[in-house]
């Protein structure tokens, strides 16, 4: 796996796999996370021998290895934006976007800024890890602002409430060395510039999320999400059973009804990490399938 660093827009990202192919797998990480969490997944889909994609995950601004320059305030927007800038540098003639929790919103979002712009699109299919919706969350976050208790929080506590969150986000198959280098850049993450972003991916839920996934279903694009987790009335992710179907799973297939859903038991949030081999086995077989429809 190699580093990449665009001088322009301040935007880092990782690459493995055949960089002489022209199809690419472009991973985005979840709220206040990096793109070393892909490491896992790329590790298992570079001992195919036939790969036939590279594989690439960005470090969306403010996170990983890239700055805030080029996109001072956080929103899924700027956050597509970056991603694009990273997909249009690699040169590919295929991409297949992956998103993971928050990531699902910025794909989806990178795939309608690439139509908008050109009218044709290099997305071949989209793959979303875990994600969610929050009309169906009981609740916010207590460190959200939007909540009434975040108003009784210093910047400390809510820093502690937040990797809180992600405490609860891991599973007895996450890695200690994961789950520690995750906590400590969560802690890491500029405390205004994560609000703006809370605020926009919590947002981009109400405004525009059935719209837009209603118009990737229109537009006949492959669509593939695996899920792991249920949310539950406190908040917190609960791992899924085989056949469970979840209520954001429903809408999925509303909205997108050919897509293909599968549950990643034993697993929580961090599918990817806690059971690479089954989310690349899956991965593998939904891209080999892109190529009787293209």
């Amino acid at each position: 796996m190699s580093r990449f660093s665009l001088e322009r827009s301040g935007i880092s990202y990782i690459r493995s796999g055949p960089q002489d192919s022209k199809v690419a797998l472009v991973c985005v990480h979840g709220w206040a996370c990096q793109a070393t969490d892909y490491t896992y997944l790329f590790t298992e889909l570079n001992k195919t021998v036939s790969l036939k994609f590279q594989a690439v995950a960005v470090d969306l601004p403010g996170h990983g290895k890239s700055s805030t320059k080029s996109y001072p305030v956080a929103s899924i927007s700027a956050f597509a934006e970056a991603v694009n800038v990273v997909a249009n540098e690699l040169g590919t003639r295929e991409i297949v976007l992956v998103g993971h929790s928050m990531g699902m919103r910025v794909v989806l979002e990178a795939w309608q800024q690439s139509l908008a712009i050109t009218g044709t699109s290099i997305v071949k299919g989209v793959i979303f890890l875990d994600g969610s919706h929050y009309k169906f969350r009981k609740s916010l976050f207590a460190f959200d602002k939007a909540d009434p208790r975040s108003k009784d929080l210093t910047a400390g506590e809510v820093k502690e409430k937040i990797a809180e969150a992600f405490l609860r986000m891991f599973s007895s198959r996450t890695p200690a060395e994961f789950q520690a280098s995750t906590l400590a850049h969560v802690k890491s993450i500029d405390a205004e510039y994560n609000e703006s972003m809370r605020q926009s991916h919590i947002s981009y839920d109400y405004e525009r999320l059935d719209d837009v996934m209603a118009e990737i279903g229109k537009a006949n694009i492959p669509l593939l999400n695996l899920q792991a987790t249920k949310i539950d009335e406190q908040n917190q992710r609960i791992p899924l059973k085989q056949g469970e179907v979840t209520q954001w799973m429903r809408l999925v297939q509303e909205k997108v009804p050919r897509a293909q859903q599968y549950v990643v038991p034993g697993s929580s949030h961090f599918l990817h990490v806690d059971d690479p081999a089954e989310v690349a086995r899956r991965i593998m077989e939904f891209v080999d399938g892109l190529d009787e429809r293209f």
